[in-house]
């Protein structure tokens, strides 16, 4: 079948991603130039930022190394573009498709602007990302990364060999085994990463931030990965931050004012019984760390009978507790709160991945149909600022950043469609052709 506009949206209807379908039906044969200049024009009207939003943007930029002059700047930057990149998970380092949606939306980042990655820290360490790797392609043996001084050498050397035998991918894990449920938000640095750090690779070492165990994962992680992009794409203004951490920062403020919305959901029980009679009623709020058959692991809470429930955990639906556990960094906000703050409250345009334009898009449905959130402000929100592919070279074998800076010679194919950037993904997306 000959990959056409009307043949992909074909394929992924038949892999139930209506949303995408329609959004690649038109946008396959635009070249990657002119798509990502439209990304960045800015919509004819957006609500003013909250200045809850704003200070809480100015509280992580602060938490991740920034002086309050300079997160300062950043946010006046953010209050005029209003673009957000929100597909990433929050890594040590990131992989093929990253790195494609990264190249493809600065290749229209607007002069003087800066590019913000807010990365979703509520996973485990275990998700598809692999958040606590390096993440690198079989074209460089362990040896490239990883100095056989190390102590940790031989163990990596026979996990290594293990994936190889059943998975192409290759990483190499900073985090002991016990972590690997764990959640990244509110994560320490272990003590395998404070001891692996100095045997990195030369390329590596050189822009990792320094480590001590105990220290925040996600401020390491966010610096390592902003120091990586830059040594990629030196000539771009880009930063990373934790995207739950900013919403955190967020509620705390919002959920203290009766009349705020959020206030409203969580503590009105009409409110809230109106929202969830639309929304599924097991939809994810927070999520919460927890001791389980002595392994630690992730589990999402959700509303059941005025409280947060999840297996192994519960809360009374309290301003009070609330506000606590948000304050302690126990709960994690989810991404029903996440992106209800910021799209469909605030008016941030979030580029986002093939599974975010499909939720988005049920998220707005759905609160059209509701009177708690501005209808203006939903109805115009960009929810379709869609930002895939995967990074591959002409062989078509995929690239890490890190390969990149390891040495390999290849260029990002500036000159080519979103169709062509999109295809190597369809097998993923079930698409296949």
């Amino acid at each position: 079948m000959p990959l056409d506009r009307k043949s992909i949206r074909t394929l992924l209807q038949n892999a139930n991603r209506p949303v995408l379908a329609d959004i690649l039906e038109k946008l396959w044969e635009l070249p990657l130039l002119e798509y990502s200049a439209s990304l960045w024009e800015k919509p004819a009207s957006t609500p003013p930022m909250e200045k809850a939003l704003q200070e809480a943007f100015e509280s992580e930029f602060c938490r991740i190394g920034l002086s309050y002059e300079q997160a300062r700047e950043f946010c006046d930057s953010l209050e005029k573009t209003r673009i957000l990149q929100t597909a990433t998970h929050l890594t040590a380092t990131e992989g093929p498709t990253f790195l494609a949606l990264h190249q493809l939306a600065l290749l229209g980042l607007p002069p003087h602007e800066t590019y913000f990655v807010g990365s979703f820290s509520g996973v485990p360490f275990a998700n598809s990302a692999w958040s606590g790797c390096l993440n690198y392609s079989k074209r460089f043996d362990l040896e490239a990364l990883i100095s056989p001084q190390a102590a940790e050498f031989t163990e990596l050397k026979r996990s290594d060999a293990d994936r190889s035998r059943d998975s192409a991918e290759r990483r190499i894990s900073l985090i002991p085994g016990k972590m690997r449920d764990a959640r990244v938000f509110q994560s320490r640095i272990p003590q395998k990463l404070v001891n692996l750090r100095p045997f990195f690779a030369d390329p590596i070492r050189k822009i990792s931030p320094a480590t001590v165990s105990g220290d925040d994962f996600t401020v390491w992680a966010s610096q390592f990965c902003t120091n990586q992009l830059r040594q990629i794409i030196p000539q771009k203004s880009l930063l990373y931050f934790d995207l739950n951490e900013v919403i955190r920062n967020y509620l705390l403020k919002v959920l203290q004012n009766s009349t705020h919305p959020l206030h409203r959901l969580l503590f009105e029980r009409k409110i809230r019984e109106s929202v969830f009679a639309e929304f599924p009623a097991e939809t994810p709020l927070f999520t919460v760390e927890v001791l389980h058959k002595n392994k630690i692991r992730q589990e999402a809470l959700i509303i059941q009978d005025e409280m947060l429930k999840s297996q192994n955990y519960q809360l009374e639906l309290s301003q009070q507790k609330i506000i606590h556990e948000l304050e302690t960094g126990r709960l994690c906000p989810g991404l029903f709160l996440v992106f209800t703050s910021l799209s469909f409250i605030n008016g941030l345009t979030c580029f986002g991945s093939f599974e975010q334009v499909e939720y988005l898009a049920e998220f707005k449905r759905r609160w059209l149909k509701l009177d708690l959130l501005e209808k203006e402000a939903v109805r115009t929100v960009n929810i379709s600022a869609l930002t895939s592919g995967r990074y591959v070279d002409e062989a078509q074998a995929v690239v890490h950043p890190l390969d990149l800076l390891l040495g390999l010679e290849c260029s990002f194919p500036e000159n080519i469609t979103v169709g062509e950037l999109m295809k190597p993904l369809l097998g993923r997306l079930g698409a296949e052709v």
